[in-house]
């Protein structure tokens, strides 16, 4: 590594460093590719002996021991066998760290990073796979493409249907009970509140009366009316049911889903890395598989 190489790393790591309240680092990237890239560049940068812990927000998780920008064991994986850096070719080796790298930034986001201490002492045979070799074999593999969200406005519904209004909307309606009820396995607090009036139908956990997390009638009744003016607001690009997933920024502690239906609103208190059974809660009670 050239001395010019060294002083802009350490330039980077002054204008970037902040203050941070727990070890785990979001490597914040709005693509797989983005994703792959920020890893890369965090082989590159670890000098000292670590080991690097990549989670993605359903838990699958890359554990790899680097030092001088080499990777030299790994630990966990997200999915296949964990290469033998003892008996494996070392190009077959930059293959499959390369594979591996590519596999965690295609999981689902955010990535994080947390960096520990290695378990062991460094072995003085324990040369590793190079920064270069691994990101040189990153080329050869495609990336899968980036899920597209868009928003299609509403149809017009047909003036004559075979479905009373009355049974309409008891459809809808169960569409928030459902989702309470779900929530049940993985939600630390729950509540079912209806959009008329912000009348309470269910508390649990949580967000029972007396629990820390009680929310009174007043706030509900409040985000009651803002999703209504939200709905006013979206009314030609959004249908119903809608999920509003409310995360802490750093990714760590609780977390907050919303299925609102448009006749009443389930909202769960969860972990964090629970969003995975939040989204599989979801497709079940909607029937979705996007």
């Amino acid at each position: 590594m050239m001395d010019t190489d060294i002083l802009d790393m350490l330039e980077d790591i002054g204008r970037l460093s902040v203050a941070r309240l727990n070890p785990t680092v979001t490597l914040a990237a709005e693509t797989t590719e983005i994703r792959r890239e920020k890893i890369l560049r965090t082989i590159r940068g670890t000098i000292l002996p670590r080991r690097l812990e990549f989670t993605a927000a359903n838990g699958d998780c890359l554990a790899m021991e680097v030092n001088s920008s080499r990777v030299t064991d790994v630990f966990r994986v997200r999915s296949g066998m964990i290469p033998d850096f003892e008996t494996t070719p070392r190009e077959e080796l930059a293959t499959r760290l390369a594979e591996l790298v590519s596999d965690i930034a295609a999981a689902p986001a955010p990535l994080e990073l947390l960096s520990l201490q290695p378990d062991t002492a460094l072995e003085v045979d324990d040369v590793g796979v190079t920064f270069s070799e691994i990101a040189k074999a990153c080329g050869t593999i495609e990336l899968p493409p980036e899920t597209v969200v868009s928003l299609v406005p509403d149809t017009p519904a047909p003036q004559e249907t075979d479905i009373p209004a009355s049974a309409a909307e008891a459809t809808a309606g169960t569409i928030a009970s459902a989702f309470f009820d779900g929530a049940e396995r993985f939600a630390l607090g729950r509540a079912e509140v209806a959009l008329d009036g912000a009348a309470i139908s269910r508390l649990e956990g949580v967000c029972d009366v007396g629990q820390p997390m009680h929310a009174d009638q007043d706030l509900l009744r409040q985000f009651a009316q803002d999703l209504v003016g939200w709905d006013g607001d979206a009314a030609t690009a959004l249908d119903h049911p809608q999920l509003i997933v409310m995360r802490p920024s750093g990714g760590k502690g609780d977390a907050l889903a919303v299925l609102h239906d448009g006749s009443q609103f389930a909202l769960a208190i969860h972990e964090a890395r629970k969003l995975g059974a939040v989204v599989n809660l979801w497709k079940s009670v909607t029937g979705s598989e996007k």
